[in-house]
């Protein structure tokens, strides 16, 4: 018994350890101003997007694709949205009680060799037994085994992005956010991660606004 355990916990406590990455990792850094009455307000001017790092996108494509994203989820919260490009004529901006900028600052493909290993796992087995009445019955039993797992190629899709909510009458800084998010076994994923960390942003921003 003690031969069978020895591998089995060292093979689990080799899993735990390849396995505890998450398959998506992120940093964030979040301020608000705690004096701020965010439940007062009522319409926000939105920016475009600055997207900053372009090197690794495919095309100009993922911009247009990046921004849309980006106006449909800064619609999300409780507020009329206000465009600086076709609402300054009609509508001063000043009208507005907060603006909000954002900076797509990176944009990123990678990989790494995970090596390969081996480890214990439990497989259900069958076998005949006979009974005392001598009929034979079929019961299941579990039995552990080495399995062997070649080196891989993992791939990776970074994406960060930066924003800053403002108050209009005053241009003071009154909520920041810094987000960087890593998702292993992506490959040129950046797009989803994108619109996570964006809704993410707009959802919180939202809650604030309405007073949770």
């Amino acid at each position: 018994m003690f031969r069978v355990l020895n591998p089995l916990i060292s093979g689990i406590m080799f899993l735990l350890i390849l396995l505890c990455p998450l398959t998506t990792q992120a940093e964030k850094v979040d301020w608000a101003d705690k004096s701020y009455d965010f439940t007062k307000v009522q319409q926000a001017i939105i920016y475009d997007i600055d997207v900053v790092d372009t090197e690794e996108m495919e095309s100009d494509l993922s911009e247009k694709v990046v921004l849309e994203e980006y106006l449909k989820t800064a619609a999300r919260p409780p507020y009329k949205v206000r465009r600086p490009d076709n609402d300054s004529i009609l509508h001063p901006l000043s009208s507005a009680d907060i603006y909000v900028k954002a900076e797509l600052l990176k944009w990123h493909n990678d990989y790494y060799i995970r090596e390969a290993y081996t480890s214990w796992e439990t497989v259900t087995r069958t076998r005949r037994v006979k009974r005392s009445d001598g009929s034979w019955v079929e019961e299941k039993y579990y039995d552990t085994v080495p399995v062997y797992h070649p080196a891989e190629t993992i791939y990776t899709s970074t994406v960060r992005v930066k924003f800053d909510v403002y108050d209009t009458k005053t241009d003071k800084l009154i909520m920041s956010r810094d987000e960087l998010r890593e998702r292993k076994d992506s490959r040129h994923g950046q797009q989803g991660i994108f619109g996570r960390i964006s809704k993410s942003f707009f959802d919180d921003l939202g809650k604030k606004i309405k007073g949770n």
